[in-house]
């Protein structure tokens, strides 16, 4: 099994299902989820029960199908990580449980310890960092993990940060939270999360603040994360196109490739994970006459056309481009926009925009059999080049005044309120 995609809390569950609804991908994937609230699981429309945990305070993790599992996991943490994060830690054994039963048929000794490696080389772990659940249980997930691989899966953290300019909304969680209390939930989760992974790809839901309706484009943008995960990971594969068939041989990007564009450090060191915006442009090549005479309808398309649609569409809001450290690319498209005929694209052209921010750029080519043609990217920074974390700092700050005041007003005082460093 190659590849392992874990949820953890709503928003993580719902784009790891939005994953799966791809055809195929179960067959190099392996689907995971935990939530606490039993109405986002039930809301999941690809993966099955048989793959969900519940997180309840009683009984730490609840396996989906268990008699009374909706009994026991009665929901919500209530938008507080610190309440979902003590559960975990008094559960945390259940997790490796959780992987050895979804995972692997190796036994356990009377210490706990597997016989036996898992073959999974890399796994994605996505949590939403503005509730309590995702925010409170995934460095666990995210350490079950390295522990389960003996060190060796590679672990790549998708984070999606909270709107921070408004109401809540989306969740199910059983409190509201103020935007500065979002934020607050958002460093406590970011800072742990980022001890225990390799690299991090951040998805900013204040990139919907702007649009009218954004509560109901939250599924299509959750659709448009996994469709560029998709392309930007397995698309070959799932589509089982054997590259020997053709009569050209474009670059190739692999997950180990992915890793090292998201991470900075030198060999024999522990690298310091990178943070990374995520774009995507898709560009139909047929027109619509394209669809009902064979030989009518081939669109032109460029790399300057991908590359800028691309561009503004970033997951991260307000992102300096010119503060990219690493970038990585794949065009996804027919045939005949690789080889050397007249619907040729230039990939050179992707190199060249991306070289105007930054020195280190990978770039590989994959076919399809769809009349579609797609750039997706990574464009990676370090932390303190991205001016929305450091809002969303300064946010929880103001929620760390906000809480010693009220103490000083009432001496009420929730002592775990400190976010880790």
């Amino acid at each position: 099994m190659p590849y392992l995609f874990a949820g953890a809390g709503q928003a993580g569950s719902a784009i790891v299902d939005d994953i799966f609804g791809h055809k195929n991908i179960s067959k190099i994937a392996h689907p995971l989820v935990f939530n606490s609230t039993i109405r986002d699981l039930q809301n999941l429309s690809n993966i099955g029960p048989e793959h969900w945990y519940g997180v309840a305070e009683s009984y730490g993790l609840v396996e989906g199908g268990t008699e009374g599992f909706e009994e026991r996991v009665t929901g919500g943490f209530g938008r507080n990580p610190v309440r979902a994060d003590e559960v975990m830690y008094r559960h945390q054994d259940m997790l490796l449980d959780a992987l050895d039963e979804q995972l692997s048929n190796v036994e356990v000794d009377d210490e706990h310890e597997y016989v036996e490696t898992a073959d999974i080389p890399f796994a994605f772990l996505f949590v939403g960092l503005g509730g309590g659940t995702g925010c409170g249980i995934s460095p666990f997930i995210a350490d079950a993990i390295y522990e389960y691989t003996n060190g060796a899966a590679r672990i790549i953290a998708v984070c999606v940060l909270p709107n921070t300019q408004g109401p809540v909304s989306g969740s199910d969680e059983e409190t509201e939270a103020t935007p500065s209390r979002q934020a607050w939930n958002a460093m406590y989760g970011l800072n742990r999360i980022e001890q225990a992974v390799d690299g991090i790809i951040l998805v900013d839901n204040q990139r919907l603040a702007y649009h009218n309706a954004a509560e109901g484009q939250f599924t299509e943008y959750n659709e448009f994360i996994a469709g560029a995960l998709v392309d930007l990971i397995s698309g070959p594969i799932l589509e089982r196109i054997d590259r020997s068939e053709y009569d050209i041989d474009p670059p190739i990007i692999d997950l180990q490739d992915i890793v090292t564009s998201l991470s900075f450090g030198v060999p024999g060191e522990v690298p310091e994970p990178g943070y990374a915006s995520l774009c995507r442009s898709v560009m139909m090549t047929k027109s619509l006459p394209g669809y009902l005479l064979p030989f009518v309808g081939k669109q032109e398309l460029t790399a300057t056309d991908l590359w800028d649609r691309a561009r503004l569409k970033q997951t991260i809001d307000d992102v300096d481009l010119e503060e990219t450290e690493k970038a990585i690319g794949l065009l996804r498209s027919p045939e005949r926009y690789v080889d050397e005929g007249e619907y040729q694209i230039d990939t050179s052209k992707f190199r060249t925009s991306l070289t105007q921010y930054c020195n280190e750029v990978n770039l590989g080519v994959t076919l399809t059999k769809r009349n579609l043609a797609s750039f997706t990217a990574l464009l990676t920074f370090r932390r303190e080049q991205i001016d929305r974390i450091a809002e969303i700092e300064r946010l929880a700050d103001e929620y760390e005044q906000e809480e010693a005041e009220y103490q000083e007003e009432t001496g009420q005082f929730e002592a775990t309120r400190e976010v880790p460093q």
